[in-house]
């Protein structure tokens, strides 16, 4: 399990003040005792050639953070919409078993069905915030494919109504297993190594900016490492889709919970 996921587990608003105050605070007291212990005579002399150079490493770091950013952002918005086609499909699903002729078979479908989105909401999006699997839902899912296997049409509108039911079942277990997977796409520990280097690096870069005023130079360097801090804890947010404050939420299957209720009243007072 990532780093990065033991982090999320932080007030959100406390993470983001605290990742901007470390990098603020590192930058500026490593700025502080540069100007203090280190003396390079040449600095002012060089500043045009060494300010060239940061901004030069400064654009290419932004430039690597920027395509990180572009990445995680990408893999969240996969995942949105992957889980809101299962939701569909989910929907689609419920619906068709909903209106299938009253068996006993179909009833426990429906019983099974409703079991498995349950667990959806209850155990399996709740276990991915945690980066864990769900044995419980899986194998209420198997549930629901035996049951609708055991389902026998006699005419040709129910031979049909359980094709559609075959076809939603395997968009949901397609779009289900995309959802499950993603939560091992995360950014990759070797991956962080060129971000944390390269922040070092800016960072080095500033304080060899020769600035005549020494509170200046530490007060700007801590912007920028705190500026660097903001660009980390967007990557870390996005890079866990169920987790966090800006974590998927299984609203398309609590919807069928009350779509269920809808149509139970509906189907009441049709019969009055």
């Amino acid at each position: 399990m990532a780093f990065t996921y033991y982090l999320l587990q932080i007030p959100q608003l406390l993470f983001f003040v605290l990742i901007i105050s470390f990098g603020a605070f590192c930058a500026g007291l490593a700025t502080y005792l540069f100007r203090k212990y280190i003396r390079i005579k040449v600095l002012r002399s060089h500043n045009e050639v060494t300010g060239f150079l940061f901004m030069a490493i400064a654009s290419f770091y932004a430039l690597l953070l920027g395509f990180v950013v572009f990445v995680v952002w990408g893999q969240l918005n996969e995942t949105q919409s992957n889980v809101s086609l299962e939701g569909s499909s989910a929907m689609g699903l419920y619906r068709d078993i909903k209106f299938y002729p009253d068996t006993s078979n179909s009833k426990k479908l429906m019983t099974v069905y409703f079991d498995f989105v349950f667990n959806v909401v209850n155990e399996e999006i709740p276990n991915m915030a945690e980066m864990k699997p769900s044995r419980k839902t899986a194998e209420s899912f198997s549930k629901v494919f035996y049951e609708m296997e055991r389902l026998d049409p006699k005419t040709p509108f129910q031979v049909q109504l359980v094709a559609q039911m075959f076809k939603h079942l395997n968009e949901l277990a397609v779009y289900r297993e995309l959802r499950t997977s993603s939560i091992e796409a995360e950014i990759p520990p070797l991956m962080w190594l060129p971000i944390i280097v390269g922040a070092i690096i800016v960072l080095i870069c500033a304080m060899l900016v020769d600035i005549e005023h020494t509170r200046m130079h530490i007060g700007l360097n801590s912007l920028l490492g705190g500026f660097i801090g903001m660009l980390l804890f967007i990557i870390i947010l996005l890079d866990h889709p169920f987790t966090g404050s800006l974590s998927i939420k299984p609203k398309s299957y609590m919807q069928i919970f009350t779509q269920e209720q809808w149509d139970n009243e509906l189907s009441h007072k049709l019969k009055k």
